[in-house]
């Protein structure tokens, strides 16, 4: 199984960001955009898992998620990596929160690397993923627009992490929810 653990965004965000997506779809570009259902924050990629490790997998996601309260966040800037002259991937920004979010995705690093995961190989950077380039033509436009793009500032919170099943098919990814595990507090929330 292909798995990835995540923060799922609540609906309003998602509503906010494809939102965003449509302004940025305007600006032409040959970029391929992320799914409304699929946007999320992925904390940690595990990729092709035995279905052994899916069960202490679990368990080690559900006692790091009761140490964490829910975590308040802002949706803040749009950016890209490796950056807005070379485009390849084009996120929208977190802020608040940011640190408690590395502090988790450390943690959840250091529980599958004790499972037998291999080390990531890229430092966590809490961003959420709009859409991928394809090529770099005709993105003057787009970048000039994320230049000078103004985010409305809009706080939520993560309430719990998922761990997600990737099925890629040509349509693109399918993803279904294995395990939730409710931050904190929570849990207890009605």
């Amino acid at each position: 199984m292909r798995l990835f653990l995540a923060l799922p965004l609540p609906q309003q965000i998602k509503k906010e960001l494809i939102q965003i997506q449509n302004e940025l779809i305007e600006k032409r570009g040959n970029v391929k955009w992320v799914r409304l259902e699929n946007i999320h924050l992925t904390v940690r990629f595990f990729g092709e898992t035995n279905e052994k490790l899916v069960s202490p997998l679990r368990e080690e996601i559900n006692t790091i998620a009761a140490g964490y309260q829910p975590i308040e966040t802002s949706l803040v800037s749009l950016g890209a990596f490796p950056n807005l002259n070379r485009p390849r991937v084009i996120w929208a920004g977190l802020s608040g929160g940011v640190d408690i979010l590395s502090l988790l995705a450390e943690k959840i690093e250091a529980a599958a690397q004790r499972l037998g995961f291999e080390p990531e190989k890229k430092r966590f950077k809490a961003h959420l993923t709009l859409g991928r380039v394809r090529d770099n033509s005709n993105l003057d436009d787009l970048t000039a627009f994320m230049n000078s793009f103004k985010v409305n500032e809009t706080p939520f919170r993560f309430e719990q992490l998922v761990l997600f099943k990737s099925t890629l098919t040509p349509q693109g990814p399918i993803y279904d929810h294995l395990h939730e595990a409710p931050l904190g507090a929570a849990r207890f929330d009605s």
